[in-house]
Formats: C-alpha cells, sequence, structure tokens
C-alpha cells in the first residue's frame, strides 16, 4: 500500500513539474504595430528596442507583441488603434493632416539640422505648447521624432543651385509639406510609393528627389544620384509620433504606466540619434557627389519662397487656438540651438 502510495505521489510530482517550472506569464499583453521594414533605423530603435525595454521595465509584467506584418496600411496607423486592431502603432504626422497641424513644426523648412536635435525640439514643445490641444483625439503620445532634414538629390543633369534652375523640373517627394515645398520653389512635385521609386529614377521620370541621402540609400537610389543641393535645416522634414491607444492605457495599472514611461524616457533623442548616425555613416561615399551647399545670396533666394511654408503652418496654427505661434517657432529653434552646442556641431 505503502509503496503505491509513493508511486502515485511520484507520478503526481512529474506531472506538476513542468507547471511548477514555468516562467510566470506576462500579466498584460499589448500588441505594437509596425509597416517598417526590419532594417529601419526607425524601427529598430522606436519599435523593437522601446518594446524591449517595456517588457523590461515592467519585471516582464507587459508582454509586447509586433505582428510579423503590419495590421493596416502606413496611413491607418492612427484608425487601427482608435479601432482597437492594435494597442501601440507610430505614425507619420503627415498621415494624419485631418488631426494634427502643430506637430508639423517638425515639418517645416530648415527645422531639421539634425534628427536628434529636432526629435528633442519636437517632443519638447509638444509638451510645453501642444498637449493641451490633444491633437492625437483618442490617443496617448509616448514619443515624437524627426527624420534628418531633405535636400534636393539630382538623378540626371540638373544642377539646383538657383530657385531658378528649380523652375518646372520635376522632384520626387513624399505628398503632403515636402510636396508644398517644392511647389513653392517653382518645381513640379511627383508623387509615387516609396517602393516605386528606383522604377521613376532609372526611367529618368524625375530631375531629382527630396530626401536625405540615407533614405536615397534605403531605396536603392543612391548610386544614381549625380548631384545634392544642401540647404541649412532641410527643405523640411518627416515627423512622426509614437502612441498608445488612450482607453488601452487608462486600462493599465499606475505601475504598468509608469514602466512604460520608464522605457519612453529619451526615446525621442535615441531615435534621432539613430538616424544621423545612418546619415553620417555614408558621408565618404557621399564627398564623392558634387555638392552645392546654399549660403549667402544663393540661401537668401530660398530662404524668401520657403517662408510662405513657415508662414501657413502660423497661420493654421493661430486657427488651432495656439495664441503665440511666433514664441511656439522660437521656442522649438532653441532648443535646435541648445542642443546643436551641446553636441558641438
Amino acid at each position: 500500500m505503502m509503496n503505491r502510495l509513493k508511486a502515485a505521489l511520484a507520478a503526481s510530482a512529474v506531472m506538476l513539474a513542468p507547471v511548477f517550472a514555468a516562467p510566470a506569464l506576462a500579466e498584460t499583453e499589448l500588441i505594437f504595430n509596425s509597416y517598417l521594414p526590419p532594417h529601419d533605423e526607425l524601427y529598430q530603435i522606436a519599435i523593437r528596442d522601446f518594446a524591449a525595454a517595456i517588457e523590461k521595465e515592467s519585471a516582464g509584467g507587459i508582454k509586447v507583441t509586433i505582428p510579423d506584418t503590419s495590421l493596416a496600411p502606413s496611413d491607418r496607423q492612427y484608425e487601427m488603434v482608435r479601432d482597437g486592431i492594435a494597442d501601440m502603432a507610430i505614425v507619420s504626422t503627415g498621415g494624419v493632416p485631418q488631426l494634427v497641424t502643430l506637430n508639423k513644426i517638425g515639418d517645416l523648412p530648415f527645422n531639421s539640422p539634425s534628427a536628434r536635435a529636432a526629435s528633442i525640439a519636437l517632443w519638447e514643445t509638444y509638451n510645453t505648447y501642444f498637449l493641451p490641444f490633444d491633437e492625437f483625439k483618442g490617443v496617448k503620445v509616448l514619443s515624437t521624432n524627426v527624420l534628418p532634414g531633405r535636400q534636393i538629390l539630382s538623378v540626371g543633369k540638373l544642377q539646383a543651385k538657383t530657385v531658378a534652375d528649380l523652375k518646372g523640373a520635376k522632384l520626387w517627394s513624399p505628398p503632403g509639406a515636402l510636396s508644398e515645398a517644392v511647389k513653392k520653389l517653382g518645381a513640379v512635385p511627383v508623387n509615387s510609393e516609396f517602393t516605386d521609386l528606383q522604377e521613376y529614377v532609372t526611367k529618368g521620370t524625375v530631375d531629382a528627389m527630396v530626401m536625405a541621402p540615407n533614405s536615397a540609400k534605403g531605396a536603392r537610389v543612391l548610386e544614381y544620384v549625380t548631384g545634392m543641393t544642401q540647404i541649412p535645416g532641410g527643405l523640411g522634414s518627416l515627423s512622426f509620433a509614437v502612441f498608445i491607444s488612450q482607453e488601452r492605457w487608462d486600462a493599465l495599472s499606475p505601475e504598468e504606466q509608469q514602466a512604460i514611461q520608464r522605457a519612453a524616457d529619451g526615446l525621442p533623442a535615441r531615435t534621432g540619434a539613430a538616424a544621423d548616425e545612418v546619415l553620417a555613416k555614408l558621408a565618404p561615399e557621399m564627398a564623392k557627389v558634387p555638392t552645392e551647399n546654399l549660403e549667402g545670396a544663393q540661401l537668401d533666394e530660398f530662404t524668401t519662397l520657403l517662408q510662405a511654408r513657415i508662414d501657413e503652418w502660423k497661420e493654421r496654427a493661430a486657427k488651432k487656438g495656439l495664441s503665440d505661434p511666433d514664441e511656439v517657432l522660437t521656442f522649438y529653434r532653441d532648443v535646435l540651438a541648445r542642443e546643436a552646442k551641446a553636441s558641438g556641431s
């Protein structure tokens, strides 16, 4: 009898062992969607590393799942989170034009001398001035970032040394702010999916592209670049926001919220610095490309025309209720100057 009892207990112990040996499961799962390719530095820092940091800061209490494929097109990330399909996502500010005006300060000409400085400037400006306007309705913004300033990369015979050189030229550019900047210079914006850019370049459909060299590298068109016209701070840029559903956020415990906020601390700077690093690695390759660094009278000509883009933003921001857009623009640029001084650039 005793032997049979011992055998039964031993069998029970074997059956229960995996249960007791298994690690504790995370209590909360967050679905963090991404439409970006894994090699993109924005994906690596603002999504992959951020997700890992959330799990670490929560001591495993939160599990962040990144789907293998995007749960919605790139221009539907905001709606996807609002509809509860995913909990978190990243969206281009230009992807929600019907909602967001104020954060587009990061997309303006001359406002991204470095991605790190611009990302910090946008985050501080958002929290100081824009947060009360709740433009990102239904979600909580956890981080913002700005890409390096977009430049004019010629892919043919075009030599854009003056505004007159650009008259009637066909410039590939993302729709929205950058296309509007192209129009101000008298050129013709050509829009397409990023994946179609190589075909547009190789077939001579465009004379130039509005982008940074690292983006051209990612699109596999950098080898076709024949010249670069460089504008201090860029012809404009692209800004992004990382966010979580407000409903999902409110359902988290205070400890879980604090863990996410700790993970997000410094994320704008890290994301921007990663973009700058990728761009810097291309410096030896870009040194072989004839470059026109606009300055003096040349730059003044471009500045005069592009000022209209800044004035348009100020007008729209005032209609949103921003009491002093000039004060906000000065604040943003003061942060840029502070960060440039801190980095020694």
